[in-house]
């Protein structure tokens, strides 16, 4: 059996604690409750050396007439992933809310990162 990625890793933890995760492009339909998207953002190499940075957005998202549970519920994420320290670290990137029209939501879009060594044959 192969070993969970990181991302695996970040999806079933928010799920253990409750959350309702779902991959890009999954939830489908009208917000009409509390959710996160799990995204793999990409990866680069970490200065000059033999580590890679991998980045995942966690996108929070509430319906449309509930923006007043906005804050708390990034901010229940947020705890929710401090547990996962060393494995991931918030990079401090941390959007603004964003209203968006087409699923009836505010989203808030947090980012964090996992370095890796990256091994050569």
């Amino acid at each position: 059996m192969a070993e969970k990625s990181v991302w695996q890793l970040i999806f079933d933890h928010l799920k253990d604690d409750g959350f309702d995760v779902f991959s890009p492009g999954q939830h489908i339909g009208e917000c009409l409750s509390k959710y996160v998207v799990l995204k793999d953002a990409g990866s680069s190499r970490y200065n000059t050396y033999s580590t890679d940075t991998y980045l995942y957005d966690v996108m929070c998202y509430v319906p449309a007439n509930a923006f007043s549970s906005l804050e708390p519920f990034v901010a229940a994420v947020e705890s929710s992933l401090k547990k996962m320290f060393p494995l991931i670290k918030p990079t401090g990137y941390h959007t603004p809310s964003f209203l968006d029209d087409t699923n009836k939501s505010y989203m808030v879009s947090l980012q964090y990162s996992n370095y890796r060594k990256v091994f050569y044959n």
